[in-house]
């Protein structure tokens, strides 16, 4: 605290840059940006177990240091954070239920509803999915900037009713030019990509992104496990 007694937080300064940017200034191949990902959904399984939902996860909250020439993700900017079990209502944070909470390229649809103060562990899980999809693809799930271009209830409304198409879909309608750069990003070739996309990574991040938030994995923990089987070459559950 202050010498006038006002406290404050002391934490740890992460010099890193965003994990997307990372990724593809790395060029790292799909494997390992499948590698570095898993211990991003330990992480927040982590805070899960703490009653944290963290509801604003994306690219430039998730940054990549380099330890000893080892990659390290760490999750940052738990601001619009939401505890679970707060002691009462007026505890479990101080946004109000008609704000937008979290960023629209990422959030769940469940954070779109008008009024929604029912929020739980599986919006964190949809914007794992989201954010995997990006690393896979290049793109978002959904154009949340061109949806704004329409306005916050064009944006609501995709949010709540859009399916996002599948990644391996995507990168076959991607242009020839943006085929290419995505590819090159991942050290292979257009066709190789969609090869090692489509199948497993195809229904692993759509489960992570259903509407229907009863239809994704349950926890955090088990898209890492689900992920770690595709690894391995094992059948994911």
């Amino acid at each position: 605290s202050t010498d006038a007694g006002r406290p404050y937080f002391v934490m740890e300064l992460v010099r890193g840059i965003p994990i997307t940017t990372y990724c593809d200034r790395e060029r790292l191949p799909l494997r390992q940006r499948l590698e570095l990902f898993v211990p991003i959904c330990r992480a927040v399984q982590h805070a899960h177990q703490k009653g944290i939902i963290h509801r604003d996860l994306k690219p430039s909250n998730i940054l990549v240091t380099v330890s000893d020439g080892v990659a390290l993700p760490k999750i940052i900017d738990f601001g619009i954070a939401k505890a679970l079990h707060a002691a009462d209502a007026d505890q479990a944070g101080l946004t109000r239920g008609d704000q937008w909470i979290g960023t629209p390229a990422y959030m769940s649809p469940e954070q779109a509803r008008p009024g929604s103060e029912d929020i739980d562990t599986r919006s964190d899980v949809y914007s794992l999915g989201a954010l995997l999809y990006e690393l896979v693809t290049g793109r978002t799930p959904l154009d949340g900037r061109g949806l704004l271009g329409g306005g916050m209830e064009t944006l609501r409304q995709a949010l709540l009713e859009l399916e996002p198409t599948q990644p391996s879909v995507r990168l076959a309608r991607l242009t020839p030019a943006e085929a290419e750069l995505a590819a090159r990003h991942r050290q292979t070739e257009p066709s190789k990509l969609r090869r090692q996309v489509a199948g497993d990574l195809d229904c692993i991040i759509m489960k992570c992104l259903a509407k229907d938030r009863g239809q994704r994995y349950a926890t955090a923990n088990g898209l890492a496990m689900d992920l770690e089987r595709h690894l391995n070459d094992e059948v994911i559950l």
